[in-house]
């Protein structure tokens, strides 16, 4: 007799390409899809950028309304209603952050008897914003049956480092199809002639434009490289609610010129191959996938040290202090112009971030959690 297939509902704010939503796609793309299915509950009424793909995959994509602090205790009543309405979801896996005990104590309410609360992020600063998502997180922290996150540094953020140091919290971290951003010589040539970026020194950011990403910095480091290296490009790729500040910035540095604003792109892997450093100052992050993708690019990464350390898998990526003149970036980062590119894929084996071996890992537990509510 053929074993049921087990739906799980991943709930995201919407599935465009950003950090988690691409490690969730990657994941998707190489799971055996006879066992284990995803659908997509989305906090957003418009389509994401993956929403087809999803769907030709065999998922199923819902849009419903933003979450919001002014009706953050209307969000278990919300969530009953939809899982009650649903009851083949047996499973449910949100990566909300700060809203993931929320959201499971509305699973709970409706019967659902794995929810998972996935913590992908490691919020730092005292800013307003910052302190009551820090409120909000303790809200049903029992609600979730299991505690999920990237790295250290994200456990402890939603969880608690005591919860963490007594096992209480199991690490599923980004993982990435290492071998689809390997190093290709003849896609770097290809990529480089489309951009016409020549011989320019090249530095790539992937990111959307967002405050946490700290791009004033990155872009007083790349003015430091450019008054060394004039031809020098600086690419950012990924859109957001920062660009026209952003690029009033760039001008006002005389950059203008220098820094290309490239938007949400499929190409990532190419532009890795293109580039010759990757730069990636942000004010915190969880577990960055774009980081992973970079390394296995065999790309000289300079990131801050306020970055969960589990990302640095080798000595192709340094942290450096976001405190710092940003002149000493800018060295560190034009020392690296000698760095010969090469194959990686066997430091993403050994690492545990590949993404099939994750694929296998949380379809094992999908399967044991499942079986078990039986």
């Amino acid at each position: 007799m053929k074993e049921e297939t087990i739906r799980v509902l991943q709930v995201v704010t919407q599935m465009n390409r950003a950090g988690l939503e691409s490690r969730l796609m990657d994941l998707y793309r190489v799971l055996d899809r006879s066992k284990v299915q995803f659908d997509f509950y989305t906090c957003r009424k418009e389509p994401g950028q993956f929403d087809e793909e999803i769907v030709s995959l065999g998922g199923k994509v819902y849009y419903e309304d933003p979450l919001s602090i002014g009706q953050a205790f209307g969000i278990p009543g919300r969530f009953a209603r939809f899982c009650g309405a649903h009851p083949e979801y047996r499973v449910l896996h949100t990566h909300l952050n700060q809203w993931c005990g929320l959201v499971c104590e509305g699973a709970k309410r409706a019967g659902v008897p794995v929810r998972i609360a996935h913590s992908r992020t490691a919020l730092a600063g005292r800013s307003g914003e910052n302190l009551v998502k820090d409120l909000v997180k303790h809200l049903f922290a029992s609600a979730p049956t299991h505690r999920f996150a990237v790295s250290r540094k994200a456990g402890e953020w939603l969880f608690g480092a005591r919860a963490c140091s007594a096992g209480k919290v199991e690490f599923y971290p980004n993982a990435i199809d290492a071998q689809k951003f390997a190093f290709d010589p003849e896609k770097r040539e290809n990529t480089r002639r489309a951009l016409g970026l020549g011989e320019a020194f090249t530095i790539l950011h992937v990111g959307n434009l967002r405050k946490v990403k700290n791009h004033e910095y990155l872009f007083r480091i790349f003015q430091v490289i450019q008054n060394r290296e004039p031809d020098s490009v600086l690419l950012l790729a990924g859109e957001g609610e920062r660009k026209e500040a952003l690029t009033a910035y760039a001008s006002e540095l005389g950059l203008s010129d220098a820094i290309r604003f490239l938007g949400s792109r499929k190409d990532i892997p190419e532009l890795l191959c293109a580039a010759d450093a990757f730069v990636f100052p942000s004010f915190y992050e969880g577990l960055p996938g774009s980081v992973l993708e970079a390394q296995a690019a065999s790309l000289p990464c300079f990131i801050s040290d306020t970055i969960a350390p589990e990302v640095v898998l080798s000595d192709l990526a340094q942290a450096l202090s976001i405190n710092a003149d940003p002149a000493l970036w800018a060295e560190k980062v034009l020392s690296s112009r000698t760095h010969t590119r090469g194959a990686e894929l066997a430091l993403f084996e050994r690492s545990g971030y590949d993404v099939r071996a994750l694929a296998e890992r949380l379809t094992g537990f999908y399967l044991a959690a499942s079986e078990a509510q039986k």
